[in-house]
C-alpha cells in the first residue's frame, strides 16, 4: 500500500514501478524473478502477480509446517490466496 501511494504522488508509470520495485526486493522475494524475461520486468502487474503467489506458497508452507497433525490430515490450512 505504502508502495502505490509513493509511485502515485510521483506519478510513476507501470514500468517506473516495475523497475523501482525489482530494485527493492531481496533474498528469495528478489529470487523468483529470474527467471522471468526482460520485458515481463517491465511489467509491474506481472511481478505482482509473481510476488503474490511467492507470498501465497510461504504463507501455506509456514501454516503446514506449524499444523497440528490431525489439522494436516484434514487438508492443512483454508487460506485463500488472491
Amino acid at each position: 500500500m505504502q508502495f502505490e501511494n509513493i509511485a502515485r504522488m510521483n506519478n510513476w508509470s507501470n514500468e517506473e514501478k516495475a523497475c523501482v520495485l525489482t530494485s527493492m526486493l531481496r533474498d528469495s522475494a528478489a529470487a523468483i524473478l529470474e527467471n522471468l524475461c526482460s520485458s515481463d520486468l517491465r511489467d509491474y502487474d506481472n511481478i505482482c502477480t509473481k510476488v503474490t503467489l511467492w507470498r501465497c506458497a510461504l504463507n501455506r508452507a509456514v501454516t503446514w509446517s506449524t499444523a497440528q497433525p490431525d489439522t494436516a490430515s484434514q487438508g492443512g490450512s483454508d487460506h485463500v490466496c488472491i
